[in-house]
């Protein structure tokens, strides 16, 4: 959890007279904490998304602050601001180009301004963000699972700056499996990144962690602004997971702050729907006849029924050394085409009708006929959700 440049800029500027000099495409990089450093030897000890203050003391050369500028740069420094003064009287037009160049936003700030109080009012702020974070994220959990008194919760978001009509949309999101060590790591990576392209629109964003999974909160985004969203996270997060996928699952877009853990318990169905499926990203909206079957409370029930549509035919095949289960759900996938079957099986067509045949004679379901075809289709849905 941190808080966007942009946002310290707007105070800063006002009360320290802070300058933007460069990198103004990089002020919604989020910002973790404060440091003032001198010696750019010390920017090795940095961990990422820092707001470094320096007054240049060691600026003895023309190419010192441009060298400086880049260390930061490689340590994933979020912006930093110069101290104007005696050390460093002005900023090269070189060191200007860079952070444009890299979108690392730039600040100055006069030498009377007292980069002690600076960074102390800062820090307090991170600090002061971070904690309305955790609480407003602990807020949510509550009003979704319903633990204490519901009002009371609702009148604490009201709080924070949200209304009891937003709309809410959840995103879960599942790491694939890779180096466990670093999986920690990449999952801060990746909040982080849904963090500077949420707030960059919006103010009111909320992330927590529920399980193995990362949830995210959209409020108050249009049905286009998700899409959008979904669409930057997942092309940004594939450089951090590299060959380690991600699957996520996106709630419908729903008004109302209570009764949302219906809509919670949706992103986490199209997330586990698109992990099934192998995909990066699934919309429970558009999950067609799977919303029906995840909305059946009792998965006893599913599959019961399955095992009684296709459950001899799975005992057959076992029994057999046969691969009639795989026949026909080749078949059903391939729009009931005994030619497509045949061509995806390499057998003749003869022996696809043939094969279809025994599947009745098993089953009791004829894969020709239109009603026991739909309910043999529905049978492997359910397949693919217990």
């Amino acid at each position: 959890m941190a808080i966007a440049v942009r946002k310290l800029y707007k105070n800063g500027s006002f009360l320290y007279k802070m300058k933007l000099v460069a990198g103004k495409d990089g002020l919604d990089n989020l910002v973790k904490w404060i440091h003032i450093i001198e010696d750019v030897e010390v920017s090795s000890f940095l961990h990422g998304n820092e707001l470094v203050f320096t007054a240049g003391i060691l600026n003895k050369d023309s190419g010192w602050l441009l060298n400086f500028a880049k260390e930061l740069y490689v340590a994933g420094v979020s912006a930093f601001v110069v101290n104007i003064g005696p050390h460093t009287k002005e900023i090269p037009k070189e060191v200007v180009s860079y952070c444009n160049e890299v979108s690392m936003p730039l600040f100055t700030i006069p030498w009377k301004t007292r980069m002690v109080d600076m960074t102390r009012d800062f820090c307090y702020r991170i600090m002061n963000n971070e904690n309305v974070e955790i609480n407003t994220a602990s807020t949510i959990k509550n009003i979704i699972f319903n633990i204490g008194d519901i009002d009371t919760q609702v009148l604490q978001m009201e709080r924070y700056g949200f209304q009891r009509d937003d709309r809410f949309c959840f995103i879960s999101i599942l790491l694939g499996n890779g180096d466990v060590e670093n999986t920690d790591t990449i999952k801060n990576r990746i909040a982080l990144i849904a963090e500077r392209i949420a707030r960059r629109t919006q103010d009111l964003f909320i992330r927590f962690a529920y399980k193995e999974y990362i949830v995210l909160v959209l409020v108050n985004y249009t049905d286009e602004g998700i899409s959008d969203f979904v669409s930057e996270f997942v092309q940004c997060v594939s450089l951090e997971t590299k060959n380690d996928p991600i699957h996520m699952g996106i709630s419908s877009n729903q008004i109302g702050m209570y009764d949302q853990k219906d809509n919670f318990e949706k992103a986490l169905s199209a997330m586990e729907m698109a992990k099934r499926r192998k995909k990066t990203f699934d919309y429970y909206d558009e999950l067609g006849i799977y919303k029906v079957l995840y909305a059946v409370g009792d998965k006893t029930i599913l599959r019961d029924f399955y095992r009684s549509v296709i459950g001899k035919l799975e005992r057959y095949d076992r029994q057999n050394d046969s691969s009639l289960t795989n026949m026909l759900k080749t078949y059903l996938a391939n729009n009931g085409s005994l030619q497509i079957a045949a061509e995806k099986q390499y057998v003749h067509r003869n022996t696809v009708t043939n094969q279809m045949k025994k599947i009745e004679e098993i089953t009791g379901y004829n894969p020709l006929d239109l009603q026991d075809k739909v309910e043999l289709s529905l049978a492997f849905m359910i397949k693919n959700i217990l």
